[in-house]
């Protein structure tokens, strides 16, 4: 009988190995998977004990093995260099990521996403470099994509007695994490005050696990609809955007505003203001400084400098300016800081003064310091009868009392003031039209406009000039009298009323004769 000399098929013997195959990798991963929660575990926190040199704390981590690998956690926590005088740097109440099936053989290199649910940053002060010497080599692990939900950024002032600076950040995404380079982000968070949405993208990092304060950081961002009204005494909707970098605890930032109604309550008109500027912000604490802040007040430029620094007690700002303006419209200030449809008197302005304003519940005008000296040129009064009776009053000192043709309104302003507790107070004030000087020092109370003011008038002709007629040669006894520090004629004066209405008065041999500029007259008392 002749053997059978046709080949075997091959298949049953392929099917056999990749049966054993199948079944020892099926043992493999059985075996594996008994260990698998602690083994990630383990993983978990070498890799973030390595990353941020802290301690790493975790309640509870699981693995779930179908459909996918899955691994979740909660209660994550890593303390600064073990500080347990201080919060943890990062708390975590939820996290999840998926692993490849070849996470249950080597820890993996890399990570498509993590979703990370209510967590809480917290940067330390300031202090001692110190660092943790691991004796284990973790693999570099990049993860693409990191989303929080709900994170709170809370910075811890180096400064004792100062609160920290709290940040709530309701949608924060991290990408390309790892690998020791700087990684994108973007997010978006509610400013507490005032009340506005901004949102931000740019790069940060690498992160610096010995001192978390020297961490770079660069981005954009925009500051929208921001409702000034909570803030005390002033109005408006600001928006801003701009750029910063730098590190934590010293970031340049550079950007402008544009507020188109702002307002000071209750005393002004709501006008555009927009500002361009730089400033430095110290990150771990909040304080910040201007160098400087370029404002435009419809035709006025104001330029400040100065710093605005979180009060250790009052739980606020304080704001500390040195502001300047050569390049400003008398009007535009006075609208700002008056309800009437237009400004009782216009002209330039020039302006220095220290601009203090404390932390505190009270309105911007009541809480306001400021201690300066100003210059208004050519200054053109509003009201016809005013400027009339300003001519007039030229005329007479300038002892051309009946020629129509001389005597001008147009005048100069200046002195040396401060305010304080809306009350603004004046030495050396001096008012001027061609042939006189008013010289006076006195009160301005705002918001009620109310005026109180004593000084000299000091004009240029003799007092029998001032006058026509038989009272011109009854005077001309006198003129010595009158004749003090080279004027023809110098007379105590005294302003009050309101600035609506204020009234003038004139002694002469111990009689005040007043006179109403608003068109009303008294009698000699």
């Amino acid at each position: 009988m002749a053997s059978d000399s046709r080949p075997r098929p091959k298949w049953p013997y392929i099917a056999g190995i990749a049966i054993g195959l199948l079944t020892g990798l099926v043992l493999v991963i059985v075996f594996r998977a008994r260990d698998v929660n602690e083994r990630t575990r383990q993983w978990v926190v070498r890799e973030l004990r390595s990353r941020f040199n802290s301690e790493v704390e975790l309640e509870s981590l699981s693995v779930g093995v179908f459909p996918r690998m899955t691994v979740s956690g909660e209660g994550l926590s890593l303390r600064y260099h073990n500080r347990t005088d201080l919060p943890p740097m990062f708390h975590v109440e939820k996290f999840s990521f998926h692993l490849g099936w070849m996470g249950l053989l080597r820890a993996p290199r890399r990570i498509k996403g993590v979703y990370v649910e209510n967590m809480t940053i917290t940067v330390p002060p300031r202090g001692e470099r110190r660092r943790i010497n691991l004796q284990e080599r973790v693999p570099s692990l990049m993860v693409d994509e990191i989303v929080c939900n709900n994170t709170d950024l809370v910075i811890v002032p180096k400064k004792e007695g100062k609160e920290p600076l709290d940040f709530d950040i309701h949608d924060l995404v991290l990408t390309s994490v790892g690998g020791g380079k700087p990684f994108k982000f973007r997010g978006n968070l509610t400013n507490a005050k005032p009340k506005g949405e901004i949102a931000t993208n740019g790069q940060f990092g690498p992160w610096d696990a010995d001192e978390p304060g020297d961490t770079h950081v660069s981005g954009i961002y925009k500051f929208t609809n921001a409702n000034l009204g909570p803030l005390p005494g002033i109005g408006g909707l600001l928006s801003s955007n701009g750029n910063y970098r730098g590190q934590l605890n010293e970031i340049e930032v550079a950007g402008e505003t544009d507020t188109p109604n702002f307002s000071l309550d209750p005393i002004g008109r709501a006008l555009p203001l927009h500002t361009e500027f730089s400033a430095t912000v110290n990150g771990t604490d909040g304080d910040t400084y201007l160098h400087p802040v370029r404002a435009t007040l419809l035709q006025s430029l104001i330029v400040a400098n100065g710093s605005v620094i979180r009060a250790p007690t009052k739980g606020g700002h304080l704001i500390t300016l040195s502001v300047t303006t050569d390049k400003a419209r008398l009007e535009d200030i006075l609208l700002l800081a008056s309800k009437s449809e237009r400004p009782f008197m216009t002209g330039g302005l020039n302006l220095n003064t220290k601009f203090v304003l404390p932390p505190g519940p009270a309105k911007v005008l009541d809480r306001l310091k400021l201690d300066g000296n100003f210059a208004v040129t050519e200054g053109q009064w509003a009201s016809a009868e005013v400027r009339e009776k300003l001519e007039s009053l030229s005329r007479h000192a300038e002892g051309q009392a009946t020629n129509e043709a001389e005597g001008s309104s147009v005048s100069d302003l200046g002195g040396i003031f401060t305010l304080d507790k809306s009350i603004l107070t004046f030495k050396n004030l001096t008012f001027s039209v061609p042939g006189a000087e008013v010289r006076l020092q006195g009160t301005y109370t705002l918001p009620s406009e109310q005026l109180d003011f004593r000084g000299d008038l000091r004009m240029q002709a003799k007092l029998s000039k001032t006058v026509t007629g038989k009272k011109s040669f009854f005077l001309k006894a006198i003129d010595p009298f009158f004749a003090k520090k080279g004027a023809g004629t110098q007379l105590p004066i005294r302003v009050s009323g309101t600035r609506a209405n204020p009234t003038i008065g004139v002694s002469v041999f111990h009689k005040t004769m007043k006179k109403n500029l608003g068109g009303q007259n008294s009698s000699p008392k």
